[in-house]
Order: C-alpha cells, then sequence, then structure tokens
C-alpha cells in the first residue's frame, strides 16, 4: 500500500489524468487531494466527475476543503443569506471562479441554481483535515495562535507565514503537509533544515518523498 498527497489542481484536468497514470494508483493506495481542485484551470467539472468516479469505484480517495472550495460553497448555498448577492460570490469569481462556473456550462451566477446536488454535496462533505500516523495533512495550514488549532476552519482553508508560530506539542510533533502557499523548492529544504520546523509545503513541478511512507506531489498550476 502506497500513501499519495497532491494539491492546488486547479482544474487541470489533463495533467491530473496524467500524473494519475504515472502513479499506477491501485485500490489498496491512499490518494490524498489537499483541496484547490477547482478555478483558474479549463476543466475544474471534469476534476470533480473524476475524482467522484474514482471514489465510486472502490478506490480510496480522501479530499480536504481548499479556499476555493470554500468560495464555491459560498456561491451556492442557498443557506446563506444574500448568497445571491455579489457581496457573496465576488471572491469567487475575481479568483478564478468564472472558468469554474463556465465548465458547468453557466454563463451567469444564478444559473448555479440549478447545480446537480451531486457536486453541492461533494463539496459541503469536504474533510478540513487528515491526521495520519507520522503527519498531519491540511489545504493551507493552523492558526498556532490559538489554544486549539482544529477550531479555526478559516485558517486551515487561508493563513499563510504561519511557520514561526508552530507548536509541535499542538500537532504531536508530526510533520505538517501543505499547499495554498508556493514556494521555491531550492530554498525550502534549508530552510526547513536551519529552522528544524516539522513542515513540508507542495510547491511546484516537484515530488518529495516523506519519510519514505507518502508521495507528495505539488500543485499543478
Amino acid at each position: 500500500m502506497k500513501r499519495y498527497a497532491i494539491s492546488d489542481i486547479h482544474g487541470c484536468y489533463q495533467t491530473f489524468i496524467d500524473l494519475l497514470a504515472q502513479l499506477n494508483l491501485t485500490k489498496e493506495d491512499e490518494l490524498y487531494l489537499l483541496g484547490d481542485l477547482i478555478d483558474r484551470g479549463p476543466n475544474s467539472k471534469g476534476v470533480i466527475d473524476h475524482v467522484m468516479q474514482l471514489q465510486e469505484d472502490g478506490y480510496k480517495v480522501t479530499v480536504l476543503m481548499g479556499n476555493h472550495e470554500y468560495m464555491f460553497l459560498q456561491a451556492i448555498d442557498e443557506t446563506i443569506p444574500y448568497c445571491w448577492d455579489w457581496r457573496r460570490y465576488q471572491l469567487w469569481i475575481k479568483n478564478g471562479g468564472i472558468t469554474t462556473m463556465m465548465n458547468f456550462g453557466y454563463n451567469r451566477i444564478d444559473d448555479l441554481k440549478n447545480l446537480d446536488k451531486k457536486y453541492d454535496a461533494f463539496v459541503r462533505n469536504l474533510t478540513t483535515h487528515v491526521e495520519l500516523d507520522n503527519c498531519i495533512l491540511v489545504h493551507a495550514g493552523f492558526n498556532f495562535k490559538e489554544e486549539d488549532i482544529y477550531k479555526d476552519k478559516n485558517s486551515m482553508y487561508w493563513i499563510r507565514h504561519f511557520y514561526n508560530d508552530i507548536d509541535p506539542a499542538k500537532i504531536n510533533n508530526k510533520t505538517i503537509v501543505h499547499g495554498h502557499s508556493a514556494r521555491r523548492f531550492d530554498t525550502l529544504e534549508a530552510e526547513i533544515a536551519e529552522k528544524n520546523i516539522r513542515l513540508l509545503i507542495l510547491i511546484a513541478d516537484v515530488f518529495i518523498i516523506l519519510n519514505q511512507e507518502l508521495v507528495v506531489y505539488a500543485r499543478l498550476i
């Protein structure tokens, strides 16, 4: 059994398919997608459809919520007051949501009211983080200024620049694996070693073996 982590696919369907083909994923393996499946890229709907099909076919695929899924949820959530008001969806549209909306065949935000409920359920049921034996997977990171870092869900989707606040005791001395913020690989390893930070960020066009147990792939766009 192998474990794989991929973050920030951002609608790059064909790149995602090509990567999965290289992994030769089996139903014994575990695949963790660390959020931001959607927006910006050319085929967000295709990415979601493929992930849902993998899950239906019995593959062990766990998907975390990223800030882009969270923005998408705000746009489609009719339980939120004034959710069709521009203030409710402008952030999503400005951050690549327009491509996702068009992927689903809609030209106006109001058309999202007709979205198939299976997509609504998919996004709504995404989890914030996963704790494994040697690491914790999350989209963006954690707010270590909080006594209970798991209560601040917003930070798990959005936070940046939290490395100096990391308290190993709050994460059981495990490694944090996250995406969201692009970093230069040539300086990342040295910085982690220098500060002794138990953290691994997914960055562009690389893969890293974490303790020989988790293969981590980068954001695809």
